[in-house]
This record gives C-alpha cells, structure tokens and sequence, in this order.
C-alpha cells in the first residue's frame, strides 16, 4: 500500500512539473522576462489537456496542418529504435568490457582505465564529426555509399545515429561497472564462493553480475537526462526523424506539454515495473 501511495503521489508532482516546464516558453514575451505572462501559459496548458487531440503542427513538407496524435507516432518510433538499440549495444558491450577487466593483471587492469577515462572525456560532437568523416572517407576511397551521414524529410538515418549514442554511453558505463567491479571483489560473498572452489568465470556471471543489476539500474535512472540530451545533440545534427528533433522545428508549448509526457509517462512505468519485479535479493538491501 505504501508502495502505490509513493508511486502516485510521484506522478502527480510530475504531472505538475511537466506542465509547469512545458509552459517555461511563456516566461519571455516581445524578448521580455515576463511573469505575468507566464502565468496565462499555465492556465493555457491545462486547458489544454482536455483538448490534446486537437493539437496541430504545420507539415513543412506537405505545406498544410495535421494533427499532432496520433501522426507524431513515426518520429516517437524512429526515436526508441535508435535509443534502445545504442542502450542495449552500450550495456552488452560495457558488461563485456568489465569481466575483461575482471579477469586482467594490475597492469592491464591500468591501461584500461587509463583508456576508458581519456575516451570518456570525449564530447559527444567529437564522436558525431568522427563518424561523419570515416562515413565520408570511406566513400572517397572504396566508392561505399550505402551508409547516410544525415537524413531528410523522405529518408530515415539510423546506423550512425546509434553507433554516436552508443560510443557516447558506453564508456560513460564502463567507468561505473568498472568502480563497482573494485568494490565487490574484495566483498565477503565473493571470498567465500572462491573458497568454496568456484571458478572465476562463475563468479562474475552468476555471483558479481546479479548484485549490480539493481544498482546499474539505479545509475542509468539517475543519469537518464544526460543520456537523453545526448540523443537531442544526436538528433538535429544528423537530421533524425525523431521526436526530439521535431520539437526543434514544431516547439509550440501544447507540443512540448504532450512530448514531455510522452518522454516521462514510459520512463515511470518501466521504473514503476523494475521496483515491483526486481528480486528483494538483487537489491542488495538497498
């Protein structure tokens, strides 16, 4: 019961903030900081919210209005292949590089993170021109042109898009796992599975990796909007066919309001799920 009663009240606050941001456009009237008018855009959002689908945007394309629901659902898609895909590639890739790590000498252990840490200071435009000028290279020496370095209004980009994201996260995921895989190696659990005669391989896959499935989660929960203003960079740059790139040409406040809760209702959900079904003993005592 408390469980449910924490979890409401989260979302109403949230619907609030939402609602309170998305109207933040209201603040500055003829170039002017005004809170007077700040206020008109509030009582204009939730009178709004009986009408959602009402909200229009202007085709450039097609030159004419459409409807904003449900033909905003090709960019929602577009947006979540592309996020998930890099996020899955960036997880997998990340726990692969911590059991490498896991079972390396103090000086390869040392290099790694030598390298890791270098690679992780890397701005994101870094990886987005580097992807661009290989794509670009690549064309000029073999004559290969079925890699799009930017999309349009008819086309779809995806493979640099994910390749940028996920280079952008990965090693922004190395550097937890790798802190948390020097923290529990050392833990008592571990010591005594190794007494016990279990193989190192074993230990990492079914002993180290469970303990910090919660608090990865936790981690990637916390750190959601750095990821996500990474795919917004990633997204206008190469001319996605996203959700965040369409608000960029289309950012009236009843789009913003309807985008934002279209980005925090799953993101609640998906955490409403992950507390409800992830093992009490995962969790660490956390």
């Amino acid at each position: 019961m408390f469980f449910i009663a924490r979890k409401s009240i989260q979302l109403i606050v949230a619907f609030f903030v939402l609602i309170a941001i998305s109207a933040l456009p209201a603040l500055v009237a003829q170039m002017k900081f005004n809170p007077a008018s700040y206020w008109e855009g509030l009582k204009q959002q939730f009178a709004q919210l009986t009408k959602l689908d009402e909200i229009t945007y202007f085709n450039v394309t097609a030159q004419k209005e459409f409807l904003l629901l449900p033909t905003i659902s090709p960019f929602i898609k577009e947006t979540l292949i592309i996020f998930t895909t890099a996020m899955l590639v960036s997880a997998v890739c990340a726990i692969f590089y911590a059991y490498l790590f896991y079972r390396s000498g103090r000086k390869t252990r040392m290099m790694l993170k030598q390298t890791t840490r270098t690679l992780e200071m890397v701005p994101d435009l870094f990886w987005i021109i580097l992807s661009q000028f290989l794509v670009l290279y690549l064309f000029k020496t073999t004559g290969y042109d079925k890699i799009e370095i930017a999309g349009s209004y008819a086309e779809y980009i995806r493979f640099l898009p994910i390749l940028t994201l996920t280079l952008t996260t990965l090693f922004f995921f190395i550097k937890w796992l790798t802190t948390q895989v020097l923290e529990q190696e050392a833990a008592p659990f571990l010591e005594l599975a190794r007494a016990k005669g279990i193989r190192p391989a074993a230990l990492f896959w079914k002993h180290l990796i469970p303990t910090m499935i919660y608090r990865f989660y936790l981690f990637f929960r916390a750190n959601i909007i750095t990821v996500l203003s990474s795919l917004v960079i990633i997204e206008y740059t190469f001319e996605v066919q996203g959700m965040f790139r369409f608000v960029f040409y289309n950012g009236q406040m009843p789009i913003l309001m309807v985008i934002l809760f279209l980005i925090y209702l799953p993101i609640f959900i998906i955490d409403l799920l992950a507390e409800w079904l992830i093992p009490n003993a995962w969790k660490g005592g956390i």
